[in-house]
């Protein structure tokens, strides 16, 4: 999986300066430690040697600076990415498994990103970079027998090196693979975690967990076996140049101790990137399957949007349905559905009454057939526009952490306290309000955890009526209610005089309905 060409060329685009930078800090420091290697053969006086030092260590310095300014900017991007992926992004895509990923990429992947920039370039680039550059130094101060020595040793390193990682890479793959499946098994777990505990007991209900719980700790030991050897590996490949050069030194007559000193330091400071280079290993691993993961949330199936000057704005809101198929269910639907109407939508299970009102909302294209709202293909019109004809309320609606105008307001941002006031109470949440002195602005709770289903279902409908949607579609949205306050938000929607598209399974004339849309298997 590869990411969108605009995401890699932003990514590209943030991340060359950071390069570049960490190239400069390895020439700097190579010059550093070749002038240093040079003073100590010719004797000579240190002044030079400390300039360029000093310079080494302000790039180094100007370098990590801005790696962690990139860092940020790049984390942005990637987070601007991900919500204009998820905007049009087929729901048909956001299964428990994709969820999951979509989890660990928001919360781990993209902000782990900023440590590329940030430490991981000078890693892969600044480590290997640098051996290179110092063995001009080594050319000058031994000859080109001490040069292919140097990187005959330096070669046999990291050889070793890649050996290590790649038995590395090899134990560590089922354990990203495990880990994606922990995250699925999570989500479903504190998803339904009362029906399990009720069905299951608090030990049953967790089991499946811990199951992949444990084999996960067993990857992980499995790695970290791994990582032991290749940094053991990765220690004795750092020392093995330094060793090499030190015995080629012992048996090679002519050199003066201080072109002797002088190679074993230029050779040690070449030595020494490669075992940081082995030992960063398992976090490119990480970064790699980090960047697949991310690659897949971000192409997720999507809906293709019109651009700008091809788009169509609807002129009023009927809706209509000319032949529209979906599998499995959904086979040749014709409707058309005047502003005001409000239609009853029936069938058995499994007739696709919820996909029929999807489709209708453009949360998918159907596999056959048009739909048409206020004369316009829904294809043809931007998603912004189409957002602003419809309010959805299902029968298990959304209720974010915060409060309960927090939640309502989310139909209108700019609605003032009264308004949201106003509409709760007509809304039939009068009782809630009032159960507590902060009104509107008490908390519901961790997604809701303090309101009952019937309280959530009201709060849903409230949001979708303060929004000015002119079309409700209600997928069995007053479920959890009695039949009195199913009545009256029925009431209200005929007052409001909005077009309103009904799954329901109780008494349907409570709606009053206007027309009826059988669906049958």
């Amino acid at each position: 999986m590869t990411m969108p060409d605009n995401t890699l060329r932003v990514a590209r685009r943030r991340m060359l300066p950071a390069a570049l930078a960490w190239i400069a800090v390895a020439i700097a420091e190579a010059l550093f430690y070749t002038l240093l290697a040079m003073a100590i053969v010719r004797h000579e006086p240190p002044s030079l040697v400390m300039l360029f030092g000093g310079l080494a260590v302000l790039a180094t310095t100007i370098a990590a600076r801005a790696g962690f300014f990139t860092g940020a900017r790049l984390t942005g991007d990637l987070y601007a990415s991900l919500g204009q992926a998820l905007t049009r992004a087929k729901l048909a895509w956001f299964t428990d498994e994709n969820r999951a990923k979509l989890s660990a990429v928001a919360t781990r992947t993209i902000p782990g990103f900023m440590s590329i920039p940030a430490h991981h370039l000078q890693t892969f680039i600044h480590a290997p970079l640098l051996p290179l550059l110092l063995l001009p130094g080594t050319l000058l101060v031994g000859g080109w027998r001490a040069v292919l020595v140097a990187g005959a040793l330096l070669v046999l390193s990291f050889m070793a090196q890649f050996t290590a990682q790649r038995a590395l890479r090899n134990a560590d793959q089922r354990r990203g693979e495990l880990e994606g499946e922990a995250n699925r098994v999570a989500l479903d777990l504190v998803d339904h975690l009362e029906l399990l505990r009720t069905a299951a007991g608090p030990i049953e209900a967790i089991r499946p967990a811990q199951s992949i719980w444990q084999e996960q700790a067993a990857a992980m030991r499995r790695t970290n076996r791994a990582a032991s050897l290749a940094s053991f590996v990765s220690a004795m490949a750092g020392a093995f140049p330094v060793v090499g050069m030190a015995i080629y030194l012992a048996l090679v007559a002519g050199l003066s101790p201080a072109a002797i000193l002088a190679l074993l330091l230029l050779v040690m400071r070449a030595a020494a990137p490669l075992e940081t280079l082995a030992v960063a290993g398992i976090m490119l691993n990480d970064q790699l399957r980090a960047a697949r993961d991310f690659a897949t949330v971000i192409s997720a199936p999507s809906l293709p949007e019109p651009p700008p000057q091809l788009a169509e704005n609807p002129v009023g809101t009927t809706l209509v349905l000319d032949k529209v198929a979906s599998a499995p269910a959904l086979k040749g639907v014709s409707a058309t559905i005047a502003p005001g109407d409000r239609i009853i939508v029936t069938g058995p299970t499994g007739s696709g009454k919820s996909t029929l009102l999807g489709l209708m909302m453009r949360f998918d294209d159907p596999e056959d057939g048009t739909l048409m709202l206020g004369g316009a293909a829904l294809s043809r019109i931007t998603y912004g526009k189409l957002a602003q004809h419809f309010a959805y309320v299902p029968q298990e609606p959304v209720v974010f952490t915060g409060t309960l105008a927090d939640n309502i307001r989310l139909g209108r941002p700019e609605a003032s306290d009264r308004e949201i006031e106003d509409i709760a109470r007509r809304a039939t949440l009068g009782p809630v309000i009032e159960r507590s002195a902060m009104g509107i602005h008490q908390p519901v709770g961790h997604h809701g955890s303090a309101l009952s289903g019937g309280e959530r279902q009201r709060l849903a409908f409230a949001r979708a009526l303060i929004s000015d949607a002119p079309i409700l579609m209600l997928d069995e949205a007053t479920s959890a209610l009695d039949e009195a306050r199913e009545r009256a938000l029925a009431s209200l929607v005929r007052e409001l005089q909005r077009t309103a598209i009904i799954v329901a399974h109780r008494n349907p004339e409570i709606w009053s309905p206007t027309g009826q849309m059988n669906l049958a298997l």
